[in-house]
């Protein structure tokens, strides 16, 4: 149930038609070429063979405005490097999973990271999607520009806090990280079809220069039970899932 309700969550972010404005900013920012990478931008996401990720996770799901939590670790770690069939340089990610911190890691999934001058794609169940686009600038992308889900499903993300520092905490460790960029879906004021006074969904990454992704946040919120006249209201949730994924150890 918990992994279809992060799909669903996927999914839903979209929309049948973008502007014309929006899809000529997709295609300049999503231009799938084979271009040699600059650091300047692309070093929000470096990645070599062997680097590894730890972070913690918790899943707040909501029934019927009651909460319960699921807490575990995903661990990161770049298995190969190599160059695909667009002449983009990419690595094979091995990701596992864990309870505890005492626990054995065991494997749950497989993702590609593919980075080029102009984009950086994430691979996962054969789904490349757009995750940031350089130079950082403002306007939005189409997460989807290069899946099948182009055209039918668009998903826009776009930057925030460019260049400002971000502070986490994750249990009883707090972490600062001075320079960071953050994506994030749009807000109710921009495209009420991701928040409004029935539904709620925001997904938001923070990267950080020379580090990567150091938080990950996916949020989908009902506030009224489907077929039923109600008020809604944001302190009363019928169903949702909060997922936070934040970065507590790195290294190779």
């Amino acid at each position: 149930m918990l992994r279809y309700l992060l799909n669903e969550s996927w999914i839903s972010l979209s929309r049948r038609f973008a502007a014309a404005g929006l899809l000529a900013l997709a295609v300049a920012g999503c231009k799938n070429e084979s271009v040699k990478v600059e650091p300047a931008d692309t070093n929000y996401y470096p990645l070599a063979v062997g680097d590894y990720r730890i972070y913690n996770v918790v899943d707040t799901i909501w029934t019927r405005n009651v909460k319960t939590y699921n807490r575990f670790q995903f661990r990161e770690q770049v298995a190969e490097q190599y160059t695909d069939n667009a002449g983009r340089e990419a690595f094979r990610i091995i990701r596992s999973r864990r309870a505890t911190a005492t626990d054995v890691w065991r494997a749950d999934s497989v993702l590609v990271v593919s980075t080029a001058a102009t984009n950086v794609l994430e691979t996962r169940n054969n789904n490349p999607r757009v995750e940031l686009i350089f130079p950082v600038r403002e306007g939005y992308w189409n997460a989807n520009a290069f899946n099948n889900m182009n055209g039918i499903k668009d998903e826009n993300l776009h930057y925030t806090r460019v260049g400002e520092p971000f502070t986490v905490t994750s249990g009883t460790v707090s972490s600062t990280y001075p320079k960071t960029i953050t994506t994030s879906t749009p807000d109710g004021l921009e495209e009420t079809e991701y928040v409004n006074a029935f539904y709620y969904l925001r997904v938001r990454q923070v990267y950080a220069q020379g580090e990567g992704p150091v938080y990950r946040s996916r949020r989908r919120f009902i506030y009224c039970e489907p077929g039923i006249n109600c008020v809604p209201s944001p302190s009363v949730i019928f169903s949702g899932i909060a997922h936070t994924e934040t970065l507590i150890e790195k290294g190779r």
